[in-house]
């Protein structure tokens, strides 16, 4: 079985279309066409319908695709083994790290890092948690930070840290003057999101679910300076993480702790269970885990 032949067949599935997949892969229609034929006949089933919408898989298709998944992953995973020789680290590390955690907790790791290995290009991926596990499963991501829940099955999990949302207002709102808000109290105001994939969205809308409301959405951004941008200019309001303003302030706007309830959750430093680990990634993190005050085994190779 032809390991192109498996791409072509993940990619066409994950872009819907035949043509889609091409672009992206920057070979013609034609080609991917021949391969995924050429699949099938080995195979002996049908993988693919096409229909105006795109492509729909068949029975065999679906089983073929969950395992052609991983098996580019590991495929991926033996190739970054063959060419991480000793020496001086170098080459790309990716690291996933939602924008409130990066700008938070990694802010000094990250310098460090680049200091002690100048030669890894670093390559931060900003992302929200469901988009963080899919970015770990296809190997696009290579290490993580989380807020949890998360996948314990698929991935290593080692918290670091607990932390809890605060009101951000702009200063001149009605409950600027407070010294604390409960959930009850803003639960009608229109609040102003990260995009869908955030887990922080999460536990707003866990929150409303107690009082049985949905909450009112008046803006979204996957950029935080726009998020405090748009609260600065009375769009509406938001709820941050607690840690962000240990360092920072908040220039325009009010910060206020929400009882009733406390929206807390953890954190925490994630990896593939029994995935492959660059060297650069082993180094990231044993000195995330030295720096968070998380305990890590010296060659392990993985998170414990």
């Amino acid at each position: 079985m032809d390991i192109r032949a498996l791409r072509y067949f993940t990619e066409v599935v994950q872009y819907n279309g035949f043509s889609r997949a091409a672009e992206a892969l920057f070979v013609t229609q034609p080609a991917i066409s021949r391969s995924i034929q050429k699949l099938e006949h080995e195979l002996g089933f049908p993988l693919l319908v096409r229909d105006t919408g795109g492509v729909t898989l068949t029975d065999e298709g679906a089983i073929l695709y969950e395992h052609a998944r991983r098996i580019l992953v590991q495929f991926q995973c033996m190739n970054k083994a063959l060419q991480d020789k000793s020496g001086p680290l170098t080459g790309t590390l990716n690291v996933g790290l939602p924008p409130v955690i990066a700008s938070t907790w990694f802010a000094g790791i990250i310098m460090a890092f680049t200091s002690r290995h100048p030669q890894v290009e670093l390559k931060i991926f900003e992302l929200g948690t469901k988009q963080m596990a899919e970015a770990m499963t296809d190997g696009t991501v290579e290490t993580a930070a989380v807020m949890l829940p998360f996948d314990e099955q698929l991935f290593e999990l080692h918290r670091f840290a607990t932390d809890r949302l605060m009101l951000l207002v702009n200063h001149q709102h009605p409950l600027a003057a407070k010294k604390q808000v409960s959930f009850a109290e803003i639960i009608r105001e229109p609040f102003v999101f990260f995009s869908e994939a955030f887990r922080i969205n999460d536990l707003v809308r866990s929150a409303c679910g107690i009082y049985s409301t949905e909450p009112v959405v008046a803006g979204r951004s996957n950029h935080l300076d726009l998020i405090l941008a748009m609260v600065r200019a009375g769009v509406g309001i938001t709820l941050l993480p607690d840690s962000m303003w240990r360092e920072r302030t908040a220039d325009g706007l009010v910060l206020l702790p929400v009882t009733d309830p406390v929206l807390s959750y953890d954190l925490a430093l994630a990896g593939v269970r029994g995935g492959y680990q660059s060297r650069s990634c082993r180094a990231w993190n044993a000195l995330a885990m030295e720096i968070l005050g998380i305990p890590y085994v010296t060659g392990a190779g993985h998170l414990l």
